[in-house]
């Protein structure tokens, strides 16, 4: 029988904090990806290698601590294949795809559509309350992230890039919405084992269709240092950042977090700027005050309605 995960929930001042150190992770995905990439390895085995690794480290760690925590209820194994598959594989395959034909730019404020549709999803289904404030800090923070990314300067727009890139939002409100509903109840690590764990069936054959799979053997063999690089990455952009992230979204409302999350291409910025001199312009500082300024508009606390 599946055990439920029954930690006490998170400070309503703690799960924000949680958020943005998981956007602050999931922004120094660039820092491992950069390496790697002189090292030898393209895009899609260093996502074949990050996606075996997760279950790996998830299992180790759930063992060690508490493995009653791996089993789960048949009747959900379906939300678990829907996030391994749609929420996980399938946004970072979109995701790729997108930055492949649109650049990094179009690609991460194409992505960042996805609290909007998070939003959506649940004022209309979850009972959440819109408000002003919270559609001001949304406005703020696609702007911020559009200012970060590029838009000032213009964006590459393609047809499959940006279907590939609204594809990749759309997964990744996927996930948001599930680890909010469906999944709420498990450890936040077991969310993450099985969804990497099913992740990396996908991942593995699309290095092998791609031909891609072969010369991962050959770049560890000559480069031991960069298998020990992707371990890496898939701990600190994977199993800590989504454990984090998931375990804030049991406490707080999931169009909340998301907005949160989208502090992750400002972290991206700050990394460029501070390890790899990358510079920043003026538009991008203004997207930098904008995130900023939503974040803390987000935090204020609500005023309480006189019945």
């Amino acid at each position: 029988m599946a055990k439920t995960w029954d930690k006490a929930p998170l400070s309503s001042r703690l799960a924000p904090v949680l958020v943005l150190i998981a956007a602050a992770l999931w922004g120094s995905n660039g820092i491992f990806v950069k390496v790697l990439n002189t090292a030898g390895l393209n895009g899609t085995q260093i996502t074949a290698v990050r996606m075996c690794s997760v279950p790996v480290l998830c299992l180790v760690i759930l063992l060690a601590t508490d493995p009653s925590q791996l089993s789960i209820r048949p009747a959900d194994w379906k939300w678990f294949m829907l996030n391994g598959i749609a929420g996980t594989f399938c946004f970072t395959l979109l995701y790729t795809f997108s930055i492949e034909w649109t650049g990094m730019a179009t690609a991460a404020v194409l992505i960042y559509l996805m609290p909007s549709l998070v939003m959506l999803f649940s004022v209309l289904f979850l009972g959440e309350r819109f408000t002003l404030r919270k559609g001001l800090c949304l406005v703020l923070s696609l702007l911020a992230c559009g200012l970060v990314s590029g838009l000032a300067e213009g964006l590459s727009l393609r047809w499959n890039g940006l279907l590939a890139g609204l594809g990749s939002a759309g997964c990744y409100a996927v996930y948001n919405i599930l680890i909010a509903t469906k999944l709420r109840q498990y450890n936040p690590l077991t969310i993450v084992f099985y969804s990497g764990l099913i992740a990396a069936v996908p991942s593995v054959l699309y290095a092998a269709l791609t031909g891609d799979l072969p010369g991962i053997g050959a770049v560890f063999a000559a480069r031991p240092d960069a298998l020990v690089l992707n371990v890496l990455l898939a701990v600190f952009c994977s199993v800590l950042p989504y454990g984090l992230y998931n375990t804030a979204v049991k406490t707080m409302a999931a169009s909340k977090a998301s907005i949160l999350a989208t502090f992750e291409p400002i972290a991206a910025a700050l990394f460029g700027l501070v390890l790899f001199q990358e510079t920043v312009t003026s538009a991008g500082w203004l997207g930098i005050v904008c995130e900023v300024a939503a974040l803390v508009l987000l935090q204020l606390p609500e005023k309480q309605h006189a019945s």
